[in-house]
């Protein structure tokens, strides 16, 4: 069984998360800057067997710019990994939730955007390992 990666693709920095081996637990990995994530993407994917992204949409269910931006993501995905399945994943509250995860932590901790960004990845990872069948 290979794991689950699960990705919180943001236009700046991108919150990259994966389960164990079994899929039980969900485990942040990385922040990948815009200009690293196709460069490292392929080191993760070579123990993954389905990729998990937050689709992002208003409080209203409507798409907005990074809607967008992920489509186009997903879009270049399956072009280059076109036998890796992704699946996107409700995102709404993720980041405010990887947020009071942060208040938790000391001052310095709690600035560290990219801190931020795999915790919320590994939330996503998380709710879905939950809901999965």
């Amino acid at each position: 069984m290979g794991r689950i990666l699960a990705i919180d693709y943001g236009i700046q920095r991108t919150g990259i998360a994966w389960t164990d081996p079994a899929q039980k637990v969900a485990m942040p990995l990385a922040t990948l800057s815009a200009s690293e994530l196709w460069q490292k993407l392929p080191t993760f994917l070579t123990q993954v067997e389905k990729i998990i992204i937050g689709y992002p949409r208003t409080l209203q269910g409507e798409k907005n710019a990074l809607t967008f931006a992920v489509e186009a993501f997903v879009a270049a995905l399956h072009q280059r990994y076109p036998n890796i399945p992704v699946e996107l994943v409700e995102e709404r509250f993720s980041t405010q939730a990887s947020l009071r995860i942060l208040r938790q932590l000391p001052p310095q901790q709690r600035r560290d955007k990219a801190l931020c960004d795999r915790i919320t990845a590994s939330l996503l990872l998380e709710n879905y390992l939950l809901r999965r069948p």
